[in-house]
């Protein structure tokens, strides 16, 4: 709310110039007014090209929260760093809430084809890889600007189970 101190002195400035000044005057400085504002609230990153999308869900192990699990959110099918958007851990009861935007990409670098990867140690505690499961979820659930208006509910994951092309990982770096 620092922003709108000085804006707020702006306007009581500009109503008082308005009041005192003939029609003409009273619209270009209207057109001014809506000029400033426009410029100081809209970020120069935000454009059509970007693009968020959001998941949530619970993850368990067995019978037990999987607590304190990493997961990344990637813009694509992927394991390059540079292309995950969001990073999150669940809590302590295994709940967690993902999401991301392309606001640091342009044109055709801003589609989303969201894949969630999940990092963990389920059953393996004394092993020093993590397990790591992959998931895609439909594009349905990316909207156009920097906040993502629903998120995808993956339900609850019980990271006993053994998904399909599960991998592995030696370590996770940036979580």
């Amino acid at each position: 709310m620092l922003l709108f101190g000085p804006l707020k002195y702006s306007l009581v400035a500009i109503v008082y110039v308005v009041d005192h000044q003939n029609r003409k005057m009273k619209h270009a400085l209207l057109l001014l007014l809506v000029a400033s504002v426009t410029l100081v609230l809209c970020d120069p990153k935000d454009s059509i090209s970007t693009r968020a999308t959001q998941a949530k869900g619970t993850l368990r192990c067995g019978n037990r929260p999987a607590a304190n699990v990493p997961i990344r959110l990637f813009k694509g099918h992927t394991d390059e760093l540079n292309q995950v958007i969001g990073t999150t851990r669940t809590d302590a009861d295994g709940h967690f809430s993902i999401e991301g935007n392309t606001a640091n990409f342009e044109g055709t670098e801003a589609n989303i084809d969201p894949f969630l990867k999940i990092y963990h140690k389920c059953d393996r505690e004394e092993k020093s890889d993590y397990r790591k499961v992959t998931l895609r979820y439909p594009r349905e659930y990316v909207t156009i600007g920097r906040v993502p208006r629903r998120a995808y509910n993956l339900g609850t994951l019980n990271l006993q189970l053994v998904y399909p092309k599960e991998g592995t990982e030696k370590e996770v770096k940036g979580l």
